[in-house]
């Protein structure tokens, strides 16, 4: 299986393991609309999105709905949504954006 050109996982910090089921959304900024959606698998990624796109040059927003994934642990969080902003420089490199995630804070970075 072929990687979509952005990819993203999510580790939860609080017990080290992957967030399985999280419904992110990614959009392209210059036009404000979701380009993908999907929703993380068993080990907290998503390699492939329900629909496929091709990336140009500019800004990017992964969208990660946290609260529910929580709500159905029956655990409370301080951040009901993740929002982050990225840039592509290179359309025709792969970007791989994780989520480090615990109930009170989060942290990310460019991954490979």
């Amino acid at each position: 299986m072929q990687k979509a050109p952005i990819t993203t996982h999510i580790l939860n910090l609080d017990n080290g393991k992957p967030a399985a089921g999280v419904r992110v959304t990614l959009h392209r900024l210059d036009t404000q609309e979701p380009i993908a959606s999907a929703t993380t698998d068993n080990d907290g990624r998503i390699m492939q999105w329900e629909m496929q796109f091709d990336i140009h040059a500019g800004n990017y927003l992964l969208h990660f709905a946290v609260a529910p994934w929580y709500e159905r642990q029956a655990l409370s969080n301080f951040y009901p949504e993740i929002q982050l902003i990225f840039r592509v420089e290179n359309a025709q490199e792969h970007y791989h954006v994780p989520l480090l995630l615990n109930a009170y804070g989060y942290s990310t970075y460019r991954g490979s």
